[in-house]
Formats: structure tokens, C-alpha cells, sequence
């Protein structure tokens, strides 16, 4: 019996039209699958990743406020809302100065007797200040003019040991734009600062917010001597405005 065997057009026939379909269909399934699952853990990452720089901001904010205002040895101040020299602009909802003596500045104003002028008196010294913006949920801090890391010259009026007002010695801040300034942090969604008269201590309240994620801090922080106290801006609560 002759043994059949096939020819070369029957070997290099290939896939038919319908065998080329079920393969394409079954590829287009395994890859939507394999985008389904990769666009998952993207975007799991992406989360996870921004949760986390948002939970390091929202500390790494904490330990600056503390150490801004623990630094703050003359005292702090709290403006009025219609102080202009401090508040830059309406948009601002908390400000306040940290205020610290350079005794280089405050002889060359003339003063000489420091303790003598913080019981009653004036004090020329230098002044950081920090500044919230609730619309666009940032914390600026203000250091100086142009960048510059010596503070705000102020003069700070002094009644029975405590800070009564504060005036910058100079043009002041109120035409400052206060989104050139260094941003301390953003995704801010709540900023207040509060005086605790009887332990004197800051209370600072705040909250970090971004998508679904918030976090809460509620601190006290013990002043470094009886001079750091607030000034007008403290209401009847103990909270600036």
C-alpha cells in the first residue's frame, strides 16, 4: 500500500480565519486582565505612597512649629485681623510672630536694659512669622525681606511682663505676597493657634487633608520663659483669629 504523505501546502497552510479570531480574542482578554491588574496596583501604590508623604508632612510640620515657637525666647504675637503691618493680605486666616532678641539690633536701637524694658517698656528685636491660607491650604513662613534669614525688625511694647503690641520698624509686611514666601507645608485644611494663659503653653490645632485621607494633631506646647506670651490677637477662648 502506497504511504500517503502530505505536501508542502498542506504543512505551511497555517491558522484559519477562525482559529486567528479565538487567539486574537483570547490575547485581547489576557491583556485587558494584565492593564486591569497593573492600573490596580498603580494607583494602590499611588495611594499608599501619597498617604504616607502626607502622614510624614503633617509630622514633619509638627516638629517645626514646636521648634519655631519653643525658639520664639522674647515671646509671641498674635495680630489683629485689622493689624495691616502684619496681615499681608485678607486671604490669610492665622498669623502669628515668633519674636527673638539680637542684641546687636536691640543695642543699636538705643535700649539697654533688657529686663527692665520687658516688665515696661520697648524692645527692638527681630521677628519670623508664620501665615495660613485656608483657600489654597498652605502654611507659609516669612524669615525676612527677599529671602532673607534674619528675621522682621519690630519693636514690641511690653505692659507688666506682657507683650501688648508689636510694629515692625519699617515698611512691615502688608504689601508682601505672601505665596513667595517659603511654604512650611500644603493640603492644610485647619490651622489655629491658641494661648493657654494658666500653664503658659501654645496650643496648636491643625489637620493635614488629601482625598479620603485626614490627619488630626491637637498639641500643647510649654513656653521657654514668663515673657512668651500673646499678645492682642488672643480672644477670650485662647484661640487666634
Amino acid at each position: 500500500m502506497a504511504k500517503y504523505e502530505k505536501g508542502k501546502d498542506e504543512l505551511n497552510k497555517g491558522f484559519t480565519i477562525v482559529e486567528l479570531i479565538i487567539v486574537i480574542a483570547i490575547m485581547s482578554i489576557v491583556g485587558l486582565i494584565l492593564g486591569t491588574l497593573i492600573t490596580t496596583g498603580v494607583n494602590l501604590y499611588q495611594r499608599q505612597n501619597k498617604d504616607l508623604n502626607l502622614q510624614t508632612r503633617s509630622q514633619l510640620l509638627q516638629s517645626q512649629i514646636t521648634t519655631y515657637i519653643t525658639n520664639a525666647d522674647l515671646g509671641l504675637y498674635a495680630p489683629e485681623n485689622g493689624d495691616a503691618a502684619f496681615f499681608p493680605s485678607k486671604d490669610v486666616s492665622t498669623i502669628f510672630a515668633m519674636l527673638t532678641v539680637n542684641k546687636d539690633y536691640y543695642s543699636s536701637q538705643g535700649t539697654a536694659d533688657i529686663n527692665k524694658d520687658i516688665e515696661a517698656g520697648t524692645i527692638h528685636a527681630k521677628a519670623s512669622v508664620i501665615a495660613f491660607n485656608k483657600e489654597s491650604g498652605t502654611v507659609y513662613y516669612f524669615t525676612g525681606f527677599n529671602g532673607a534669614a534674619d528675621g522682621l525688625p519690630v519693636t514690641a511694647v511690653f505692659e507688666s511682663g506682657v507683650i501688648t503690641s508689636v510694629t515692625p520698624d519699617g515698611s512691615g509686611i502688608a504689601s508682601e505676597d505672601i505665596t513667595t514666601w517659603p511654604v512650611l507645608s500644603d493640603y492644610v485644611s485647619e490651622f489655629k493657634i491658641g494661648y493657654k494663659g494658666g500653664d503658659e503653653s501654645v496650643n496648636v490645632q491643625m489637620a493635614l487633608e488629601y482625598s479620603e485621607r485626614t490627619y488630626n494633631y491637637d498639641f500643647t506646647i510649654a513656653l521657654r520663659n514668663d515673657t512668651s506670651l500673646y499678645g492682642a490677637g488672643k480672644n477670650s477662648d485662647g484661640a487666634s483669629n
